[in-house]
């Protein structure tokens, strides 16, 4: 039987789920944090977990805290990213294959979704359409506007202890702007997702070729 896929991810508080939209939904650069902006993703829609859920790949979780992160991946001779914070999650570790003959890590989530679809191709992620530019605006304006509401939330309800810890010298939950305010300022975004997905039909933003999976939380 062949070796699995490896995911690292965050954990929560128990009992620990996948929680981290920056592995359930791919992200590029995770928590560059820049005074009061928490958890700014880069725009990508296309969840890590959820594409290895979609494409049926068997894999498990390696959770890391945050203070882990950057220790850990470094530790297995992963090069930092280019840009942004040097090492993030989601990574993912493609174990050696017929068509690769070492262990292979992947860091940033774009990277991930593209080796991902080139290696097992169906069923497809449709990563050329014409929507994927427009949805992943969207996302990234629709974080920002509503990261008051969401980023308290995750600080003092998901984060564990440690991670907690981590995260409070490096944000300023205070100045963010939450409540009805924030969901104003998200309104036009919300509905310019809305115009989006009516384009094709719906429910998805291609219309119906997205199917529901089974989820899973290794």
């Amino acid at each position: 039987m062949a070796e699995e896929i490896t995911l690292f991810d965050l954990p929560c508080n128990p009992p620990n789920k996948a929680w981290s939209y920056n592995t359930w939904k791919s992200t590029s650069n995770l928590f560059p944090l820049i005074n009061t902006t928490l958890l700014l993703p880069s725009t990508l829609t296309l969840p890590a977990r959820l594409i290895l859920n979609y494409k049926s790949l068997p894999y498990t979780t390696h959770w890391l805290e945050f203070p882990d992160i950057a220790p850990h991946l470094s530790s297995l001779g992963i090069p930092p990213n280019a840009q942004g914070a040097s090492y993030t999650v989601p990574t993912i570790h493609l174990p050696p294959s017929k068509s690769h003959s070492k262990d292979e890590y992947i860091m940033d989530s774009k990277a991930i979704a593209i080796a991902l679809e080139d290696k097992y191709p169906n069923p497809p992620l449709h990563l050329d359409a014409p929507q994927l530019a427009r949805a992943e605006e969207l996302w990234g304006q629709a974080v920002k506007a509503l990261m008051g509401v969401f980023a308290p939330r995750v600080v003092h309800t998901l984060l564990t202890d440690r991670n907690k810890e981590y995260m409070e010298p490096k944000i300023d939950l205070e100045n963010l702007v939450g409540g009805n305010e924030a969901w104003e300022g998200a309104k036009p975004v919300l509905e310019a997702v809305g115009v989006l997905l009516k384009e094709k039909g719906g429910p998805f933003v291609l219309g119906e070729t997205a199917k529901k999976e089974k989820k899973k939380c290794a």
